[in-house]
């Protein structure tokens, strides 16, 4: 009887430890929380934070225009300064185009380069203008305009009162556009020997102003001009950091606008238009508050300023 009860006993404590053991696997499982879309969502944007932009090299930032310069003798890069991030102030789209060899400005051959030394030194540093600190695009672009002889220069901008009409992403295309094309006209550049390129997902539509909606007649004669005038206008994602032309015009916008702010600052002090550039900084946003926003400054359009 004892032996029986304590095989009893032993089949009893087996059942529950095995129970207790089932239960605590689904009690286990039923508090992990299922991995959904918008948890995988925040771990990406997450991991995005913390990626660095890649600064490339000189060399890097030469290859694409010394392929296409086999082809093309005029090789335009364009960028913008003032978009997405601004709520007030313009957008400033930039066009430089380099019209020597590299190796007249860089060290880059045996031949050495047929500009002073700290010119040479200065244009080495040329890159993505976010990479650079403020001092490095001040020069950089005080440089670029000191030598005309070596880079042809556009700037184009569209105000705040513009952006509201025709939205951010329309404004910025005009402003690409009236850079290119002023750049090519003010530089005789013969159409067939130029190609641009653009930072960014699109491409501004060139000599949009040519194109004739009168007699079928009209329209003909009015192709036939435009033809004449197209050449390669491409899009690229961070030719700012890829393309030294890009690179040059990053710089000059970023330079140019900050002028164009610092102007607006003397006229409105209250926003520290010196400090945020137009940005939504913390308090550019309490001094809308406190103050309202400012009729062809502030984009009347954007989230942040509605109503204000």
């Amino acid at each position: 009887m004892m032996v029986r009860l304590t095989c009893l006993s032993i089949a009893m404590i087996l059942t529950t430890t095995t129970s207790s053991a089932a239960f605590h696997i689904r009690t286990s499982c039923q508090r992990s929380p299922p991995t959904t879309l918008a948890a995988k969502s925040k771990a990406g944007l997450k991991s995005k934070v913390h990626t660095k932009k890649k600064q490339h090299s000189l060399q890097d930032l030469l290859t694409l225009e010394t392929n296409l310069r086999s082809r093309y003798e005029y090789i335009i890069g364009c960028d913008d300064a003032g978009g997405a991030a601004c709520i007030a102030g313009p957008v400033v789209c930039a066009s430089c185009c380099v019209l020597q060899p590299f190796s007249t400005f860089l060290p880059i051959s045996e031949e050495s380069p047929s500009v002073p030394t700290e010119v040479v030194d200065i244009l080495s540093n040329v890159n993505d203008s976010k990479m650079l600190s403020r001092e490095q695009c001040h020069t950089i672009y005080n440089t670029i305009i000191s030598h005309p002889e070596l880079f042809a220069v556009s700037v184009a901008h569209r105000s705040a009162l513009q952006i509201d009409e025709v939205n951010l992403l329309r404004a910025t295309q005009l402003a690409f556009a009236e850079s290119i094309e002023t750049l090519v006209r003010k530089n005789d550049l013969p159409y067939d020997k130029v190609y641009a390129i653009v930072d960014g997902k699109i491409s501004p539509k060139l000599y949009a102003s040519d194109r004739k909606h009168g007699s079928e007649s009209e329209q003909i004669e009015s192709q036939k001009q435009l033809e004449q005038k197209l050449f390669p206008v491409r899009p690229k994602v961070n030719a700012d950091a890829e393309v030294y032309a890009c690179a040059l015009a990053s710089i000059i916008a970023a330079v140019s606008r900050e002028q164009i702010m610092a102007e607006l600052h003397n006229q409105y002090p209250a926003y520290d238009f010196d400090k945020n550039f137009g940005r939504a900084s913390r308090e550019h946003i309490e001094a809308l508050h406190k103050n309202g926003a400012v009729e062809n400054v502030h984009r009347l359009s954007f989230k942040q300023v509605k109503g204000r």
